[in-house]
């Protein structure tokens, strides 16, 4: 079982180094290209799942997929906010099928086909790497947002999330929900811990895909075209307030966590 983890590790640490030598340091490529229609992948899934010896591991293991598919459900919103165009979930797994393309084919493969025979400008890929076990209090994910031309093949975006929500806890350590939180919950019926997966998640989606510049759709889409890309690391957290911290991360401590036990 060790040396399953130390490949893993070793995979995932060259997987990073590997990407950040197409470091994008700004927008310039998104800005030639002017991407406006934008296919949203099915989301990769690297998260390990527990062997369900018990009802409860395949609980674990059901919420973890249904939060995964929640990442994809809600990805559309910013980008509409930004002024692009994404085909619906349904609509890209049905062309998906037709064509027999999955995730590796997206983000690794030839797509210029999406291009010339369906006008699709660009390809949203969404990975979630690790979930840490759930502590009382927060839920920590390591997750990878890329964008990638189906005219050149060239990422127009890449950035690498740590998120974590936190919750507030009463005097004896019990959490307490936010009004926001329950308002969610009630309106999904999820269960708590399902639903602070999805919350952060959500949350995590719109900052990295509306820090995107404007699409070429707007009338000011020029206004901005000099602005940096996202940094490739971030920290991105849910306080027990609801208010949200952000920072620049690093590559070895993405790699370092997320690879780890």
């Amino acid at each position: 079982m060790k040396s399953k983890h130390i490949l893993f590790a070793a995979a995932l640490l060259l997987l990073c180094s590997c990407k950040s030598e197409k470091r994008i340091a700004t927008y310039e490529d998104l800005y030639k290209e002017q991407p406006f229609v934008i296919l949203m992948a099915p989301v990769q899934d690297n998260a390990p799942r527990n062997l369900p010896k018990t009802s409860q591991d395949q609980v674990l293991n059901d919420e973890l997929s249904i939060a995964a598919q929640f990442v994809r459900q809600t990805a559309a919103k910013p980008l509409v906010d930004q002024g692009y165009y994404p085909i619906a979930p349904l609509a890209t797994d049905a062309l998906m099928d037709t064509l027999k393309m999955g995730y590796y084919q997206l983000a690794n493969g030839d797509i210029k086909s999406l291009s010339t025979n369906y006008g699709i400008d660009a390809v949203l890929l969404v990975a979630i790497h690790k979930w840490l076990e759930p502590e009382v209090n927060e839920v920590v994910v390591y997750a990878e947002y890329s964008m990638r031309s189906t005219k050149t093949g060239m990422e127009l975006m890449h950035t690498w999330v740590r998120g974590c929500k936190m919750q507030p806890v009463d005097v004896k350590g019990a959490p307490v929900e936010l009004s926001t939180d329950l308002e969610f919950i009630n309106r999904t019926g999820f269960s708590n811990r399902l639903a602070h997966r999805c919350i952060l998640l959500e949350a995590m989606g719109d900052f990295v895909l509306r820090g995107l510049p404007t699409s070429a759709s707007r009338w000011y889409f020029q206004h901005d075209q000099y602005v940096s890309a996202n940094p490739q690391y971030y920290s991105f957290t849910i306080q027990p307030d609801g208010s949200i911290a952000r920072s620049e991360y690093s590559q070895e401590a993405f790699g370092n966590e997320s690879a780890s036990n």
